[in-house]
Parts: C-alpha cells; sequence; structure tokens
C-alpha cells in the first residue's frame, strides 16, 4: 500500500509580481536512465508536417509539463508514448520498448484523456471494479487495487454515488483513480484539470505529487500556466511541431530574460494620439489593455524617474511596477518568434 496523502495544501495562485527567488526548486539531477525517450521523431499526418525533428526524454520520478497552443502537436505526442500512433521517422523508445509494436511498454502506463471515459449510470466504485476487471487484474486484488486509487485521489466518500451525480472535479478524480488501478510507472494526462474547481485541482495536484515521490512518473499537458510553475519538475513548450524550450521553469525563465524586468505602467484613463506617441518615445509599448503600457527594463536605475518623465508628458498615471518575468512571456516570446 502506498503511505498516506499529506494533509496540508500546497498554495495555487500566484501574485501579480513573481519572485524568481519563490520559483520551485530545480529537479533534482536523474543518474538513472531516462524511462521515455524520443529522439529526431517527425510525424506527417497528410500533408501536415505535426512533430518536426522532436527531441524529449522523461525521466523516473518527475512530473513534466508540456505547453503550446492547440495544435503544436502535444496530443500527438501523446499517442506516441502511448503506441497509439508510429513516428513517420525518429524513434520512440518507453521503458526500452518501442511501445508501437511491443505490449510490455504499454502494460506499465495509463493515460488519462481529457474526456471522462467513466460509465455515467454506474457508481464510483462499480466503474472501477469494472474497470479492473478489464485491466485483467486478479479478482482477489481487485478490492484492494480499488480502496488505494479511491484513497489516492480522495473519492472513497463517493463511491456509492453514480458518476452522473457528481461534480466535474469529481469525475475526473474517479477518472484518474481508473487509470492508477494498475499501478502505472508513467502516467500520461491530457489537460487533468480542465473544468475543476480549486478544491478538486488541489486535491489533484496532491495526489500527481504523491505517484511521483512514490517512484511514478507524470507527463501532462496543460494550457493553466499556474498549474506548470506549481506543479511541473520541468516542462516543455511545443511551437510549430519543435520543443521549442524545456527545462525547469525558472531555469528557462533567467536563460531567457536573465535580469530583465517588465515595466507595467497602468494609465488613469484610455489616451489619445499625443499621449500614445509620448508613451512610444519613453520605448513602452501597448498591450491589449488600452490603459496598460510595458518595456523591459534590465535594472532599477531608470526606474524611478519614468513617473516624472511621464508626467512631464501629461500623462495621468495611475499605477506602475516592475513585474517578474513568467511562463506568459515566455510563451509569448516563443510564440512571437515562430509566427
Amino acid at each position: 500500500m502506498r503511505r498516506p496523502l499529506p494533509t496540508s495544501l500546497e498554495e495555487t495562485a500566484i501574485p501579480a509580481r513573481q519572485n524568481l527567488s519563490t520559483m520551485p526548486k530545480p529537479a533534482p539531477a536523474h543518474t538513472e536512465p531516462a524511462i521515455a525517450v524520443l529522439s529526431q521523431v517527425h510525424v506527417c499526418l497528410g500533408a501536415r508536417e505535426v512533430l518536426q525533428g522532436l527531441n524529449l526524454s522523461l525521466n523516473q520520478g518527475e512530473i513534466f509539463a508540456l505547453l503550446g497552443r492547440n495544435g503544436t502537436g502535444k496530443t500527438t505526442l501523446m499517442r506516441l508514448m502511448t503506441g497509439q500512433l508510429q513516428p513517420t521517422s525518429g524513434e520512440v523508445r518507453v521503458f526500452g520498448g518501442n511501445p508501437g509494436r511491443e505490449a510490455a511498454p504499454r502494460r506499465l502506463m495509463s493515460l488519462v484523456p481529457q474526456e471522462i471515459a467513466l460509465y455515467p449510470r454506474l457508481t464510483v466504485r462499480e466503474n472501477l471494479e469494472i474497470m479492473a476487471g478489464m485491466a485483467g487484474l486478479p479478482k482477489r486484488e481487485i478490492p484492494t487495487r480499488v480502496a488505494e486509487a479511491m484513497a489516492l485521489v480522495q473519492v472513497e466518500g463517493r463511491q456509492s454515488d453514480l458518476i452522473d451525480h457528481l461534480s466535474g472535479g469529481y469525475k475526473r478524480r474517479a477518472n484518474i483513480a481508473a487509470a492508477l488501478l494498475t499501478r502505472p510507472r508513467l502516467l500520461l494526462l491530457d489537460e487533468p484539470s480542465v473544468g475543476v474547481d480549486v478544491d478538486a485541482r488541489l486535491s489533484l495536484h496532491r495526489a500527481l505529487r504523491q505517484l511521483r515521490d512514490d517512484g511514478a512518473s507524470i507527463l501532462l499537458t496543460t494550457h493553466d500556466l499556474d498549474e506548470a510553475r506549481v506543479l511541473a519538475d520541468r516542462i516543455g513548450i511545443l511551437a510549430s511541431g519543435r520543443m521549442t524550450e524545456e527545462g525547469p521553469v525558472g531555469d528557462i525563465l533567467r536563460r531567457m530574460f536573465g535580469d530583465r524586468r517588465e515595466v507595467v505602467v497602468t494609465l488613469s484613463r484610455e489616451p489619445g494620439d499625443t499621449v500614445k506617441s509620448a508613451l512610444e518615445r519613453l520605448g513602452l509599448a501597448p498591450t491589449a489593455n488600452p490603459l496598460e503600457w510595458t518595456s523591459w527594463s534590465a535594472g532599477v536605475e531608470g526606474f524611478g524617474a519614468l513617473p516624472a518623465a511621464l508626467r512631464r508628458h501629461g500623462i495621468d498615471l495611475h499605477e506602475i511596477r516592475l513585474r517578474e518575468p513568467g511562463l506568459e512571456h515566455v510563451l509569448a516570446h516563443v510564440e512571437g518568434t515562430r509566427s
């Protein structure tokens, strides 16, 4: 049996002003061979090249989050690792084998799709018992495995409820519980917290950390940048079929931005053409919010003089602040260079 879950909740909300010193610590160096390796993988679907020379390694006992816009190849990568798809060229090895041709690697992993893959008119327990039987677990082990999976995602209190009667968060927990029945060494999740409330999200994160601490490897896709920042040991950003950035979040931010910080100027009212010209002369650029203008600074030396410069130009200033770079800036940079 796995050890009990920790009872404390980890904070997931991030303030507007992040600090690199508070970013999650880099994942420890792994000396064991990677459990999954994709080498120079190309995938063509019809005339479209979905993945272009992609390289990826996944270590034992880590959480790896895949980020990227829709259509960048995240789902294709998942299908490669589960053996549902073969690469056009390149190599995919999971637990030393080819998951597209060998059953042994597939028996060591579970996939949790974004869609709820449960019987809506059966209870949580009934679903899990059926899934355990379909997975080929010995009949005598099924009660233990079902209880273990429910405890891990904290759904045992709803085990007698029909899936149809559960909230989105509990449906998601039960969906993950079904994938845990075989005690997979590799768990793949497609957008695990879509449509769930904060409490369910915290519970899912806690369960995933527990699995990682017990030695499982986790690969997940997410559009939730906060989720990637607080949960993943490493992230990878897919753009145009390539892994454009990869590593711990803090390392990527330091590599991409160094000591630069974003200067955010918020105006009291929407600027006219004259004010816009003045803001541009001061090195500020508009954002999607007409009241917010930004620039990048390598230090705080010129920051203190900016309010006075704005006032000299007759600009009504509501707020000015320095903001640490975050994953949203990384994605904007990556997508900007790829567009």
